[in-house]
């Protein structure tokens, strides 16, 4: 049995030890010990002593036994005992610490050589464990004793009694049980009490004196009763002469005596919560670390590195998104710039207040908001004492639209820099939910709630640029958790918010309720005043781009002068435009005074002009228009290696020495990218990206109608979304085409070459195909269908690269030895089933040898609802059936993912059975309340069918309980307007949905449950015996404890099954601010 904590904590608390110097705010990957060294910094050397403190004590308690003759008598006999056993006493009878030391070895050899020799009847097997944990708490207890210098007879009883005692024990032929079980807690508590001593009654903690004699003479009746324990269990076993006298005294019930040393043990558990309470006001973290390491040793020391693997692990997985290559991107301000806003009295009373804050930066594109952002990210705001996390939306990649990637991002940052807030609790729930963690913008944003209120953390500002550029649902949801956390939140956050977008109206209506409390600050200026600054900052950058020009092209002074006076005069401008403008300028062959005046009186006025021109001095438009197809599409950043061979591939079945003839070194590649689209590209760390967010807008229409291929008038909106992924799908799948062709012929150089875009081919391929909207009889679908082929060389070229780990360290899953129709109903590809289909050798329904899913169940758990209605229209479908793996028909799939058009799809085919159950009891509404999907629970609930009140076999929980569990505060409400929901259904625990939303910290899933009036407030489960405010305090959920205190119903004196309150339960996971709310509470027994 390992030896537990003297307070016997469910889970280990981490502490950290903040240091002298901040650690810096990197997104390296933490290294291994990272976070050992951050949280437990104190050496596993400072092992605890077992002093003259020690003896004192024992020494005291031996004094007051013998006031009483008999027993006086009984403690002689043991240490005689003890000493015919082999241990000599010195003069004074101190006992050497080297012969003890000896001593115990030797008996330890002992006890391990006669452990498996106990046989007392049916008692066999429980003696026998006993015993061997009985053995396993003397090991520890040798560990302690090697530190000693030496022991004095009543030490001597107590450290080798233990021993002596069980070697007796195990001789004996017939002796009591009770007696056994005193032995086995005295030798679990003996190691204990010293490290309680050590720990607590010498401990540098501010106390009344009256206080701490009360505690240490608790701790010698405790030690007298153990003592006297010892004594007697070594003259009973012994069962000399001397014992046979007295055998009135030893034949008492030993159960007494034991129940009498654990009531002594609970009044000094007493004693050191409240000195617990004490010590984290003075020193949390050397108490923690002290206390923990001491009476862990080596088992801590493993437990740490577990942890570290966990939270290593853990910060992976938030890695999203290379958020920090993406700040990267954007330009550094130029220095006299951005000051106007660094000035503004917004700015300042948002940076300067100590509160939880809330600044709105709108501005126009162009006017610079990002690059202001990185200033403020990068050189202004940080100090020592802050936390600064970012995050830029970009329109240009999937990744950097969504809001739980944002956050995830976020998280990462945070705990790389503050590695103390990364809980137990938290790297319980990624064991929990795995990777389908970061894809919850819910569960995410709990554990960012619930971090930024800790009492640990240091002031957190979260930076999120360009908002309107995050997807509209995702949006929506970010701005409503973001209202939430300022307008129905009492919880003290030290966080502060400073989001940028453009003054769309749409983002004004998701702030309308945030309006009063959020000031603006608009980047165009305000006012006059305002503008004119402004104005004098672009002039800055007007100026020094105009030196760099100058001295680029040897421009004589007046010619810099004229060049100066002619751009500062164009009205409205921006640092877009200013940018654009100076580029454009900057690339002009001839530089004759003539040709610079005549370029600045043709300067476009407004940005969309500058585009336009831009793009109309190139000759070879198609080139153009492909090249900017590719880089409007990809899925992510395309190095300039990958773009050159995209660009060379031009046909299905190209020659692979036109190919090879027709890739431009990255060099000159990179020429040929500025040649072909003027300014409209750049290169970054040799990726290809758009110059800015609104090239995209200027270049891609709305409208779904397909533009003339060969000429256009305009650039102008000249592009479409679907015929930007029809150009990308083509060049992935004739690469991997030409691919298959050099693999099956040898062709070594040629793959090699080939192979630079296998990756991005073979992973996105399938997403281009399906926004293509390609059709069934088109070539491409021809070719798709080869690339689905199974067993095929070109489904084995792509498939093995695809089912790897991605750029994030995350493995992708792709269905093996599967049916014709499983890869493309994986995948969503629309044209390729429908082509598939007309074979009427295809088996429909068959299921993959992997994991025993059918087309339409992988369609179903992925979204895609054509494929599913095209499956379905078949009519050879069997929508209930289920994966050998889970058990989950196509229903409980899609319900868990959210995908409510599949949802419909499938309950109108009037086939499914609304109740399936997987293998874990969970039906489609379990699934669809757990992860927050309240549209599919709107529409199962619509059919009237499904059962509220279903449980799952594993964790017991009802539909209700699981949206409760998760803070899903819109499902607990349509569940419970329903009026079938049972309100105080428990879990397999014996929680209530109170209970569950209670110790997740779900503020607004508490408040709910409490408006009914119909909850059990003082409900307690049955595995720990702790009600909803005992479970908020537990966690540190300080709003949840204050919004069920003002109820005047809650008890804040229960009691857990182990005695603890939720005051005691606060206290030990160091929650100062709940502990504070439970005090002003008052009535409560602090001893």
């Amino acid at each position: 049995m390992p030896l537990s904590s003297f307070k016997k904590h469910r889970t280990l608390k981490w502490l950290r030890n903040k240091p002298e110097e901040r650690l810096e705010n990197t997104d390296n990957a933490l290294q291994p010990g990272s976070i050992n060294a951050a949280l437990v910094q104190r050496s596993f050397s400072e092992e605890i002593t077992t002093s003259a403190k020690t003896e004192d004590l024992w020494a005291e308690a031996r004094q007051k036994l013998a006031q009483d003759k008999d027993v006086g008598l009984i403690l002689q006999e043991a240490t005689q005992i003890i000493g015919k056993s082999g241990l000599k006493f010195e003069s004074q009878g101190v006992v050497d610490h080297q012969q003890l030391q000896g001593y115990l070895n030797a008996k330890v050899e002992e006890l391990k050589q006669r452990e498996w020799a106990i046989q007392i009847d049916d008692r066999y097997i429980k003696v026998r464990e006993q015993v061997a944990r009985a053995i396993r708490n003397v090991l520890v207890l040798k560990d302690i004793v090697s530190t000693a210098v030496s022991a004095n007879p009543p030490v001597a009883i107590v450290w080798a009694g233990v021993t002596v005692s069980l070697l007796l024990f195990i001789r004996a032929e017939d002796e009591e049980s009770n007696l056994l079980d005193g032995l086995e807690k005295t030798s679990d508590l003996i190691p204990r009490l010293c490290m309680m001593e050590d720990l607590y009654l010498h401990s540098s903690t501010i106390v009344s004196r009256n206080f701490m004699e009360r505690f240490k003479g608790g701790l010698v009746s405790l030690y007298c009763k153990v003592l006297e324990f010892q004594a007697r269990a070594l003259c009973f076993l012994q069962k000399n002469a001397f014992s046979r006298t007295y055998n009135n005294m030893f034949h008492e019930k030993w159960d007494a005596l034991t129940q009498s040393i654990t009531g002594q043990e609970i009044e000094a558990q007493n004693f050191t919560r409240l000195l617990d309470a004490a010590e984290r006001k003075q020193d949390r973290e050397y108490i923690s670390r002290g206390f923990e390491e001491a009476l862990k040793g080596h088992q801590l020391q493993q437990i740490t590195s577990d942890r570290n693997e966990k939270a290593n692990q853990f910060i992976k997985l938030l890695y999203t998104c290379p958020y920090r290559d993406r700040k990267e991107r954007i330009d550094i301000r130029v220095p006299g710039t951005c000051e106007w806003f660094t000035n503004h009295s917004h700015f300042k009373k948002w940076n300067h207040t100590k509160s939880s804050r809330l600044l709105w930066v709108s501005a126009n594109p162009g006017c610079g908001k990002s690059v202001l952002s990185r200033y403020l990210v990068d050189e202004v705001l940080p100090s020592q004492q802050r936390t600064i996390c970012y995050f830029f939306f970009r329109d240009d990649y999937p990744d950097q639209r969504r809001s739980s990637i944002a956050l995830a991002s976020v998280l990462r940052q945070i705990f790389l820099a503050q590695p103390n807030l990364l809980s137990n609790s938290v790297l319980e729930q990624h064991d929990k939910e795995g990777e389908k963690l970061v894809e919850s913008f819910t569960a995410l944003w709990d554990i960012f709630k619930d971090i930024t209120a800790s009492s640990e953390s240091d002031e957190i500002i979260c930076v999120l640029d360009a908002l309107d550029e995050c997807q509209k649902d995702d949006r929506k949801q970010l701005v409503k958790a973001i209202t939430d956390l300022y307008l129905r939140s009492n919880i003290n956050h030290k966080l502060k918010f400073l989001l940028t977008s453009r003054p769309y109206g749409k983002i004004s209506e998701d702030f309308r309720e945030l309006e009063d409390q959020m000031p603006t600050i608009h980047l165009s200026g305000d006012g006059e005043s305002e503008s004119e600054e402004i104005s004098k900052e672009i002039d800055l950058v007007i100026t020094k781009r105009v030196h760099d020009i100058s001295n680029r092209k040897h421009l004589e002074d007046h010619e810099q002068t004229f060049l100066q006076e002619k751009l500062t005069e164009i009205p409205h401008r921006t640092y877009l435009w200013v940018a654009l403008t100076l580029d454009y300028i900057q690339d002009l062959d001839g530089f004759t005074k003539g040709e610079v005046r005549k370029t600045v009186q043709t300067i476009p006025d407004t940005v969309d002009d500058a585009y336009e021109k831009i793009l109309s001095k190139n000759k070879d438009q198609f080139k153009a228009k492909r090249l900017l197809h590719i880089v409007l599409a990809a899925e992510r950043p395309l190095s300039v290696e990958e773009m050159s061979l995209a660009v060379a591939l031009k046909r299905e079945g190209q020659a692979r020495d036109d190919i090879l003839e027709s890739i431009e070194p990255a060099e000159r590649f990179k020429s040929t990218l500025r040649n072909a689209c003027g300014l409209m590209l750049v290169v970054v760390d040799n990726k290809v990206y758009l110059i800015h967010q609104t090239v995209k807008e200027f270049l891609v229409r709305k409208s779904s109608e397909a533009a003339d291929s060969e000429s256009f008038s305009s650039w102008k909106h000249a592009l479409s979304v679907t015929e930007s992924n029809k150009v990308l799908a083509e060049i992935c799948a004739w690469h991997l085409d030409a691919s298959s062709a050099a693999a099956s012929r040898g062709a070594c150089s040629v793959k090699a070459c080939l192979d630079v875009f296998l990756n991005y081919s073979s992973t996105y391929w399938t997403v281009h195909f399906r926004e293509a909207c390609f059709r069934r009889h088109d070539k491409m679908t021809m070719l798709a269908c080869r690339l689905c082929a199974p067993g095929s060389k070109l489904l084995n070229t792509w498939a093995d690269v695809y089912a790897s780990y991605d750029e994030f360290g995350r493995m992708r899953y792709l269905p093996k030895n599967a049916a014709p129709l499983v890869i493309p109903a994986f995948f969503g590809l629309h044209a390729v089933v429908q082509e598939l289909l007309e074979n009427v050798t295809v088996e429909v329904d068959t299921q993959d040898s992997d994991l025993g899913r059918t087309p339409l169940s992988w369609a179903a758990e992925n979204g895609h609802d054509s494929v599913v209605s095209l499956l379905l229209s078949t009519g050879k479908v069997d929508v209930q059936s289920k994966d050998s793996t889970y058990s989950r028909t196509p229903l409980s799939w899609a319900s868990r993912n959210g995908h409510d058009a599949v949802v419909s799809l499938l309950l109108s085919s009037g086939k499914v059975d609304i109740e399936s159950k997987d293998s874990s009891d969970r039906t489609p509404l379990s699934y669809a309340a757990g992860s927050g999907h309240d549209n599919v629970v709107r529409l199962l609930l619509s059919t009237g069918k499904v059962d509220i009140e279903s449980k799952d076999h594993v964790n017991g929980q009802s539909p209700l309980s699981w949206a409760a569990e998760y803070g899903h505060d819109t499902i607990v409400d349509l569940l419970l307007s329903t009026g079938k929901a049972d309100i105080e259904s428990r879990d397999s625990d014996g929680r209530t949905p109170l209970s569950c939303a209670a110790r997740r910290g779900s503020y607004a899933v508490v408040s709910l449950l409490l408006s009914t009036g119909n909850v059990n407030i003082e409900s307690k489960d049955h595995a720990y015996g702790q009600t909803p405010l005992s479970w908020a305090a537990e966690n540190g959920h300080d709003a949840v404890v204050g919004l069920l205190l003002r109820t005047g119903k809650v008890n804040a004196r229960s009691k857990s099954s182990d005695g603890q309150t939720p005051v005691s339960l606060a206290a030990n996971n160091g929650y100062d601010e709940v502990v504070n709310l439970l005090l002003s509470a008052g009535n409560l027994d602090t001893e």
